[in-house]
């Protein structure tokens, strides 16, 4: 078995290790190890994606003004989902002839420049009425949502699988009528609480499990009718209920902070959130085994530094940020899924695709090496055909040559084969994509570093009702709110309460926001560690734990030991 190796980053100039695991896996691969630390891989898979920022452009084919992740300023051409997906079309049009004498990568990036992009990521014949969203697979009724699937009736909401008739939430699976909530599995009726699993009629409460009817509630299992974790009566449950005022959105303001308060009171497990996991490590974590330095995954297994992956299931994957829904033996990928198996280097490339490599957009396509925006096609490079034969015989060529005559960037950063796709390919500034969410940038350091950078300008609208002026409660509401242009509490810009939206407060009993969706985004987001972990001391035991708490939060967080004595 190989010895643990130390590398510097091409990227950051830090120290990083590489462990004998790491070597079986790339063997198995057949790729190099990586140059990059995995900091700075993960950091470069996220710029690829334009999660959350959407734009007004036309449709450079039919000319329809439609949604876009592109603004009008990018210099890309792009096509309505319609047009994208249609069938006159499968990027073959584009195809370019290998030229040896020049770096593989940068005739890559000629296709990366030419060929048109879908103006939204989503699986669009998997979509039933909702066009306003962004990432999107097997979805029905939804709206500003972004990153899910298999939801229905879902407003304002990302990172999901199977949410039901919901608003406002953040990295939920398998639950329904579910209100600002963030982090919470198989739960019905649950508002304003963040880690929770198997709960029904919660409020207020953080990592509660199979507890029904509890209210500002922290680490309780199966419990029912509990207030701040003090047991009650069911009568006197409900009448203590009463007297929250729970119709009233300063009611509701105050008693979230107070939940705020309460819950940093009480311990955390070293990890946030992860349950019925065997050898694991890492943050948000479920039903997983044999998964090390992950980030917000379900059913993953054999793998290591993965992230978001939201749909079952994942095996033998190293580097990849996105998705799941079976696949399997992905290196770095981003936006890689359903039915995927042996991509590497590459983006966006779904559905059943088999045997990718160093391609952006590549849909249903197997066997094609250095394609973008390619459909439905097999054994391509750079989006020209060639025989079985021939396709074997010249990437066998390229890779060669990719590490003879590697692409160099203005930086002087080298990308030979067994790198990610360089940052200039990503068609998104940096403070645009999902890398500016995690690893935030000033704007000369992302220059600095081969990022591109958006202006972003103002969209002006005519305010009828300041934040202020809306309704406390929802028996105070008309329908005639939805005729409104609200300017937000908290960034003062514009926004309206739809049709829709207004339909499911009602259904919840909620009185409507006063914010903005951007800002209730950023606030839910904010509540979130991020996928990076620290060397601390447990608070109670003092045993080393690694942890997502930075050593200067004032969380109380204890080691798996502690914390389950404590709780359990």
């Amino acid at each position: 078995m190989a010895e643990p190796q130390t590398k510097k980053c091409q990227n950051c100039r830090q120290p990083f290790v590489i462990e004998p695991d790491d070597f079986t896996f790339y063997e198995k691969m057949q790729v190099p190890p990586p140059t990059w630390c995995p900091e700075c891989r993960m950091m470069r898979r996220f710029s690829f994606s334009n999660i959350w920022n959407l734009y007004k452009r036309p449709c450079a084919k039919c000319g329809a003004n439609v949604l876009s992740i592109y603004s009008s300023e990018k210099q890309a051409t792009i096509y309505c989902l319609s047009c994208w997906w249609a069938d006159d079309w499968d990027g073959t049009e584009y195809a370019m002839d290998y030229d040896p004498t020049r770096p593989f990568l940068e005739q890559m990036k000629e296709l990366v420049e030419t060929t048109p992009y879908y103006s939204l990521e989503n699986a669009y014949l998997t979509l039933t009425n909702s066009d306003y969203c962004n990432a999107l697979g097997h979805c029905k009724n939804c709206y500003l949502m972004f990153w899910g699937d298999y939801c229905e009736n879902v407003l304002y909401s990302s990172l999901l699988n199977k949410l039901i008739d919901s608003a406002d939430c953040y990295g939920m699976k398998d639950s329904e009528l579910c209100y600002e909530d963030v982090g919470c599995t198989k739960c019905s009726r649950t508002f304003f609480s963040e880690e929770c699993e198997s709960c029904r009629d919660v409020w207020f409460s953080r990592n509660c499990m199979g507890c029904v009817s509890c209210f500002g509630c922290v680490n309780l299992r199966n419990k029912n009718y509990c207030i701040w974790n003090e047991q009650y009566t069911r009568e006197a449950y409900i009448e203590k209920l009463k007297n929250f005022r729970l119709e009233s959105r300063m009611e509701l303001i105050n008693l979230r902070k107070r939940a705020y308060e309460f819950w940093d009171q009480h311990p955390r497990r070293v990890y946030a959130g992860n349950s019925l996991n065997v050898n694991v490590t890492g943050d948000y974590v479920y039903g997983s085994k044999n998964t090390k330095d992950a980030y917000m995954v379900v059913s993953t297994e054999d793998s290591r530094y993965v992230q978001i992956i939201t749909v079952p299931s994942v095996r033998d994957c190293y580097d990849y940020s996105g998705w799941g829904n079976g696949a399997e033996h992905i290196y770095e990928g981003n936006v890689v899924g359903e039915g995927a198996s042996n991509v590497k280097f590459s983006s966006e490339c779904w559905p059943d695709v088999l045997d990718v490599e160093y391609s952006l957009y590549a849909i249903s396509c197997k066997h094609v090496f250095g394609c973008v925006n390619l459909k439905r096609k097999q054994y391509c490079i750079l989006n020209k055909e060639y025989s079985k034969e021939e396709y074997g015989r010249l990437v066998a060529h390229i890779k060669e040559d990719m590490v003879r005559n590697p692409y160099r960037d203005e930086q002087g950063r080298v990308w030979p084969y067994g790198e990610f796709l360089p940052n200039v390919f990503s068609r998104f500034a940096y403070n645009e994509s999902l890398a500016a969410a995690y690893f935030p940038k000033t704007k000369e350091q992302a220059l600095a570093e081969g990022f591109l950078w958006h202006e972003f300008q103002a969209t002006q609208y005519e305010i009828t009702k300041q934040a202020i002026d809306v309704p406390d409660t929802l028996a105070e509401t008309s329908d005639a709110i939805k005729n409104e242009v609200i300017a937000c509490g908290a960034c003062g810009k514009a926004f309206r309460i739809v049709s829709d939206e207004l339909a499911l407060m009602k259904r919840l009993l909620m009185p409507l926001p006063h914010e903005c969706p951007n800002c209730r985004h950023k606030a839910r987001f904010a509540r979130m560690n991020s996928p990076r972990l620290y060397d601390r001391a447990c608070l109670k035991c003092e045993k080393p734990i690694r942890t997502p708490y930075a050593p200067d939060r004032k969380e109380i967080i204890y080691c798996e030991s502690c914390y389950n004595s404590e709780v359990a």
